[in-house]
């Protein structure tokens, strides 16, 4: 049976139609960080982790894992291919229960699009009925709303009880610049601003962890726009700017049509931002990835940076060819891999350390989640 690990970092988990078009976007300078691939590192402290095998049985199992919240004592895996559900595990690993509400009417969706913890609630959108659902952090249904406009959206985020972001599909203007992020009332709908530009088929390429809310506010990173903005109803201001130099796949090459792109991508060298973005008190974090050559010619290689706000250090952490040997990882929150890939040397130290009772959960098929932290600086 196939065995799954996945790696979730603690250092950051722990802790009806538009009345009106308003774009507003604050003329901020943002803050430059540069990406500088000969400062790429190993750096993790190995000393600090743990593993959480997740529990086994019928009603438990993880086909996919397309998103991973982890909120005090529960993990909140999104399943939303396979098995097009929610589960929740305690933060032990021990299976809690299971969102799997497949259907037509209330209550019911037709699969899982997308998964939001909010002021004590799990919201789950569902693009096909067009509706964003609510449940309790038990599982328990509470009530649905409608999504108020017929455009396609990719994902959410409420920015607080009065006013929600959605990401608007770009994929319908093709190669055209269109405006990814639209700011909505909830009480009468009506847009209070919108903004992020960009060419719409980059949405070919989306990324489970586009927004991130941090003591209030809230930040959005699209891939490939190379922007990370603070986002309120009162406007969008560009925060931050990821400079990866001269491969970064500028607008030229964006605006090809999608079959040239990919074939750009497939020849050619590139760098380009890949979401995952996530913040706390100390870092914030996002993934990003490069060929030297193209694809065709080279391996890609995947990196996740951290920037340290109050010193503004940062650093960048190969995803492969890591502490973990032969195991690739997917980003700041979690990865997919076979167990059977980590080094005999790792493997018997993990399960030394957990006093050898992982050895029979690594056949049980669910993923097993490490828990790590960053090399102290």
């Amino acid at each position: 049976m196939r065995r799954t690990l996945c790696i979730a970092i603690g250092l950051l988990l722990f802790s009806a139609s538009c009345k009106e078009s308003v774009k507003k976007e604050i003329g901020t300078a943002p803050v430059e960080l540069k990406i500088e691939p000969e400062a790429i590192q190993t750096a993790y402290d190995l000393n600090k982790f743990e593993l959480i095998p997740l529990e086994f049985n019928d009603l438990s199992l993880v086909g996919a894992i397309d998103k991973l919240i982890v909120e005090k004592d529960k993990i909140y895996i999104l399943d939303k291919e396979i098995a097009k559900s929610i589960l929740c595990f305690s933060i032990a690993g021990k299976f809690l229960f299971k969102i799997n509400s497949i259907g037509d009417g209330q209550g019911k969706f037709s699969k899982p699009f997308d998964l939001v913890l909010f002021d004590e609630s799990l919201q789950i959108l569902d693009i096909i009925q067009k509706k964003i659902l609510v449940f309790d952090l038990e599982g328990n249904y509470k009530h649905e709303k409608p999504i108020p406009f017929e455009e396609q959206v990719v994902n959410f985020f409420p920015l607080n009880q009065d006013f929600t972001a959605f990401h608007m599909d770009g994929r319908s203007f093709g190669s055209e610049e269109t405006e990814f992020i639209r700011v909505l009332g909830n009480k009468d709908s009506t847009t209070t601003t919108q903004g992020v530009s960009d060419i719409g088929s980059t949405d070919a390429y989306q990324i489970p962890i586009e927004f991130s809310k941090h003591k209030g506010q809230v930040s959005f990173l699209h891939a490939w726009t190379d922007t990370i903005y603070k986002i309120s109803e009162e406007g969008i201001e560009p925060a931050y700017l990821l400079n990866f130099g001269a491969n970064r796949l500028d607008e030229k090459v964006k605006k090809l049509p999608l079959m040239d792109m990919r074939k750009f991508i497939m020849e050619n060298p590139y760098v380009f931002n890949a979401a995952n973005l996530v913040e706390n008190d100390k870092y914030l974090s996002f993934q990003w990835a490069r060929s030297a050559e193209g694809f065709a010619n080279s391996e890609e290689q995947k990196y996740v940076s951290y920037y340290n706000k109050s010193t503004g250090r940062l650093v960048h952490f190969p995803l492969s060819e890591n502490w973990l040997g032969n195991v690739n990882l997917q980003g700041p929150l979690y990865g997919t891999e076979d167990w059977d890939k980590l080094s005999k040397e790792i493997r018997d130290e993990l399960i030394k350390e957990n006093g050898g009772v992982l050895s029979g959960d690594l056949d049980t098929g669910n993923p097993i989640l490490i828990k790590y932290k960053l090399e102290k600086e």
